[in-house]
């Protein structure tokens, strides 16, 4: 191989070792700037702050205080922790989901939680996770209320 060649040849490796070099700076600055792709946002939809204005004077009444999206992995955990796949399977089924409305008393006893449903409540995949929601909570003795904003049943169980 000719000295020419050889000086072409480690041209192109140090120009491509080059370009890997930028294009991996470029890429771990992408990385940074992730943290100005958000936006904020209301913690309620308008319908569940709707209801939120119903619910607050029942609260108040019962001295009681409004907590919202309570994720229901803060208030279950899977019981088993001698096999941990199994307890990671559990808590995989519980750590995404929340409950919409969480009344509890000032020592932060959860008295009662509250799902405010609609419509896409029907769909079989609501169904499920709804089914499954209810099933855990009632076995951890929970009292859920499940409403499409009528505060009646609330009133009832207070």
């Amino acid at each position: 191989m000719s000295e020419q060649t050889k000086n072409i040849i480690t041209g192109i490796a140090i120009a491509v070792f080059l370009i890997f070099i930028i294009i991996r700076i470029i890429h771990i600055r992408q990385k940074k700037n992730i943290t100005k792709m958000y936006r904020r946002k209301d913690i309620l939809t308008n319908r569940e702050y709707g209801f939120y204005k119903k619910l607050k004077p029942i609260a108040d009444k019962h001295g009681l205080q409004i907590f919202t999206k309570v994720r229901l992995a803060d208030l279950i955990e899977p019981k088993d922790k001698s096999n941990s796949s199994l307890w990671w399977e559990r808590f995989n089924k519980i750590k995404s989901k929340h409950i919409d409305f969480a009344l509890a008393d000032y020592d932060t006893n959860i008295v009662m939680l509250i799902e405010l449903d609609d419509t896409s409540h029907s769909r079989a995949d609501r169904q499920e996770r709804d089914s499954f929601v209810n099933e855990v909570l009632k076995n951890t003795e929970y009292t859920l209320i499940r409403t499409y904003g009528d505060t009646e049943e609330i009133k009832k169980h207070l």
